[in-house]
């Protein structure tokens, strides 16, 4: 089940078969629309298993809408999470603002530890907080009305002990304690602190979000969805609320991913358009290092934990239309939601994109949502020919401007994901997915110059099967920081072992059989002085020497054959692998009788009477013509004129210039 901003998705696989449910979703409280769907879908009874992406944990940090919580750090580092790494995000703003920092300066409190790393690679204590000072520290916080504790301490990355003994000592105010060494065992403080903060302020919204859910669903087994595309069972999603920000995104780069290998595509982006935004991602099959990254950033605080590289922007079908001072059209990032959402569903005033596609007739009320949502053609009418007013243009003008805007705006946001990461785009498809993904699909593709567009089966639920098709994940890693040369394979595998055996402990506690737990493994390598890393497979031998000198070559055009190679992190991580494959499907040439349920005339630069086509009924190896209206259940997919299309195994819907 995924819950977007204006809709909620659910799939029941059951018995290899799929179904899905689509409805409005409750912003005020985002499980109630989980519920209803859930019980729309049979309901979920004892032994079923209920994977669940959510976009609480983000909304909560990007409106800061989150609890207070406490800070403990080392005497005189109060003020390093505010301090950062002094980057400036508006180079040339001249009056730059600056985000506050996730726990104000009233809620930090000092202690006194001072570790050192020494010569011999070890971690020697200095200075150690005394009883009476923890004590003294406990009560000050127990005042704070803090709901949440997070314990950040110098080098802890390399002695956990030390920020252990802390928590001990404020475990009897009752309060969720994160430990920055448990939740992300890596050097760079500013990083780990962050991430650190950023968990403890989530977590007594997180959790008890996750609580009331799963006292609705008692007797199944529950997990969410990590930023990683992995899931993570209910009971340690609580606990760590961090892993969970990208969780709705990450669902659709997994079905996509799952789609795109029924296709026979394997190097592609992936372009999720949603009610109220847009997300972007390179995927390739070949290797999972080019599609994560070991952080990112997520309301201008950074996350140090394995997530799918995802690139977002705020642009949806919900995008609220609107003229600047200037009479510049803009679309988003503000969005019309799911309340009142946009004019077509008979409650909103501001125009969307969505109004747009109804105004151009891509959009009609019948299939969508199995015709429970009759849209307002009419309320739609008069808003664009008011905006049509300001913009000196006709109504359909204005519509076809409103689409070319978002449209650049999507066009950029894969220029982010390719071109600015070395890809380029004319070489890779997209595919499209989520409830107007269908709507832009062959459009973006024309626009980079790409080979196609793939729109996956059920594209408006797409995320929601990824969640249910998603591996079981368990990642950790270790910061080593000591020469590549100094750390033989033997060394190697008893780091690497440590951590493979915590994750194959959580997934075994989750309920998975010790047969089914694979582990894959990578080192973070780089020259000497250099101040960011490359990730590479670890072998377990010296080729990973050479494959990161490669490696550096393809991205920065160099290699130092006699440079010092620095391991900085292992990781370690433990998956269950998930398959899911459909049962045979019928075969098919050409259209079936009763697939074309209609026409209607449809904008596309010019009107034309285009014809309407149930995707329901297209079976593999079925070729189409554009111009066409591909409608179905969960969205609607335009093949403009020029274009051809064909369906694929598993039902997805390929697209190409003619």
């Amino acid at each position: 089940m995924d819950t977007g901003g204006t809709f909620t998705d659910l799939v029941l696989i059951e018995d290899g078969e799929l179904r899905a449910e689509k409805l409005p979703s409750t912003p005020d409280d985002p499980s109630r629309a989980v519920l209803e769907g859930i019980e729309s879908l049979g309901g979920a009874g004892s032994g079923d298993e209920v994977v669940h992406g959510t976009t609480v944990a983000l909304n909560a940090l990007l409106t800061r809408r989150f609890a207070p919580a406490a800070m403990v750090v080392n005497e005189g580092f109060l003020d390093m999470i505010e301090i950062g790494r002094q980057a400036r995000p508006e180079l040339y703003a001249l009056h730059p603002v600056k985000r506050p920092a996730l726990i104000p300066r009233e809620l930090r409190f000092e202690v006194s530890q001072r570790s050192f790393p020494g010569t011999d690679g070890k971690l020697h204590q200095e200075r150690a907080p005394q009883p009476d000072e923890l004590a003294t520290l406990a009560r000050r916080i127990g005042r704070s009305k803090a709901q949440s504790i997070a314990v950040c301490l110098l080098h802890a990355y390399a002695d956990p002990e030390i920020e252990l003994r802390v928590a001990r000592a404020l475990e009897p105010l009752g309060l969720p304690i994160t430990c920055s060494a448990s939740i992300l065992r890596e050097f760079r403080e500013f990083e780990r602190f962050s991430t650190t903060c950023a968990n403890a302020v989530l977590v007594p919204i997180i959790s008890g979000y996750v609580e009331r859910l799963a006292r609705s669903l008692p007797d199944v087994r529950l997990s969410l969805l990590q930023s990683s595309g992995g899931t993570l069972p209910a009971e340690r999603a609580a606990q760590e609320p961090a892993r969970l920000l990208l969780s709705g995104p990450a669902g659709g780069v997994v079905g996509a991913a799952r789609a795109a290998r029924d296709a026979g595509l394997e190097r592609l982006v992936t372009l999720d358009m949603g009610g109220t935004s847009t997300d972007v991602a390179f995927h390739d099959a070949r290797s999972r290092l080019e599609d994560s990254v070991s952080s990112a950033e997520v309301g201008g605080s950074p996350i140090g934990l394995p997530a799918l590289d995802i690139h977002t922007i705020g642009c949806g079908g919900g995008s609220l239309v609107h003229l600047d001072a200037g009479g510049i059209l803009h679309v988003g990032p503000a969005s019309a939601g799911a309340d009142p959402g946009p004019i077509c569903h008979g409650k909103g005033d501001a125009p969307t994109v969505t109004d747009a596609h109804v105004l151009l007739g891509h959009i009609a009320s019948g299939h969508f949502l199995g015709g429970r949502l009759e849209l307002d053609v009419d309320g739609v009418e008069r808003a664009f020919e008011q905006l049509g007013k300001r913009l000196s243009a006709t109504p359909v003008q204005a519509a076809r401007a409103v689409l070319e805007v978002a449209r650049a705006a999507m066009r950029r946001a894969v220029g982010v994901e390719t071109m600015q990461r070395g890809q380029d785009p004319r070489s890779l498809p997209v595919v499209a997915f989520g409830g107007a993904g269908g709507l832009q699909g062959a459009a973006l593709a024309a626009g980079l110059g790409m080979p196609g567009a793939l729109i996956p089966a059920m594209p408006g639920c797409l995320s929601a099967f990824g969640m249910a098709t998603a591996d079981a994940l368990s990642d950790h890693s270790q910061t080593l920081l000591a020469p590549l040369a100094s750390w033989g394979s033997r060394d190697r595998r008893k780091v690497a072992r440590e951590l493979a055996d915590l994750g194959r402990s959580e997934l075994l506690e989750a309920g998975h059989r010790a047969r089914s737990i694979e582990f894959e493994y990578s080192l973070d390598l780089r020259y000497r002085g250099q101040a960011f890393e490359i990730a590479i497979p670890e072998s377990f031998d010296a080729s990973v020497a050479e494959a990161f000198a490669r490696r550096h070559e393809e991205l920065y055009g160099w290699q130092l054959d006699a440079g010092e190679i620095e391991l900085v992190n292992l990781r370690a991580r433990a998956a269950v692998h998930r398959s899911y494959e459909e049962g045979p499907q019928p075969r098919a040439r050409r259209l079936p009788k009763g697939a074309i349920t209609g026409e209607r005339e449809a904008d596309w630069n010019s009107p034309a009477l285009t014809p309407v086509i149930d995707r329901e009924q297209l079976a593999p190896g079925v070729r189409l013509e554009g111009p066409a209206l591909v409608e179905e259940f969960s969205g609607t997919t335009l093949i403009p004129p020029g274009w051809k299309g064909r369906v694929t195994r598993g039902g997805h819907l390929w697209l190409e210039p003619k």
